[in-house]
């Protein structure tokens, strides 16, 4: 027996998967050995995608909302640095919590999705912000308070570069 693929097959107008739109479709044929033997072997192929509107408020805006709470640490005086650090820290659990969320929606595969990228600049504005906070605290413990300050200005405006640097980075990718 030998398939042969219909070129006018469709999918049932009322086929659905939750969470995702139903796209293209393509019916081919193909033979495959097993040892001495061929068989014909038909392959039904179906591209899904999520729709725009609920894939961004289920995927980017909560962690857009995590990484400006944790960003808030920069509007927190240096000499509260307890708090500065805590807010981080808390933050980045929140954020990893969420990623292992994300990453339970889809299959395994080998090479990085939107979603991974996009966490992985987020890890990368976390790793910035606990290192200022940080640095920030050796300069209140050295009584440095207002070279803290100023270098809380300036790690600001360095934020600010470094955001826009891996939104360039993630279009280009």
């Amino acid at each position: 027996m030998r398939y042969v693929a219909d070129q006018n097959s469709t999918i049932d107008e009322a086929a659905n998967i939750a969470g995702w739109e139903i796209g293209g479709h393509n019916a081919t044929e193909t033979e495959h050995s097993y040892g001495d033997e061929t068989y014909s072997r038909f392959i039904f192929s179906i591209q899904l995608k999520r729709p725009m509107l609920s894939s961004f408020v289920k995927s980017v805006l909560p962690i857009i909302v995590i990484t400006t709470i944790s960003l808030l640490t920069f509007f927190i005086s240096p000499q509260n640095f307890g708090q500065r650090i805590g807010l981080g820290v808390t933050t980045l659990m929140s954020a990893t919590a969420f990623h292992l969320s994300l990453l339970s929606g889809i299959p395994p595969i080998g090479y990085l999705t939107f979603a991974d990228r996009m966490m992985i600049s987020v890890y990368i504005i976390f790793l910035y912000n606990l290192s200022a906070s940080v640095y920030i605290m050796k300069l209140v413990d050295a009584k440095k308070t207002e070279e803290a300050t100023k270098f809380n200005s300036k790690a600001m405006k360095a934020l600010a570069v470094l955001i826009i640097a891996l939104i360039i980075i993630q279009m280009v990718i």
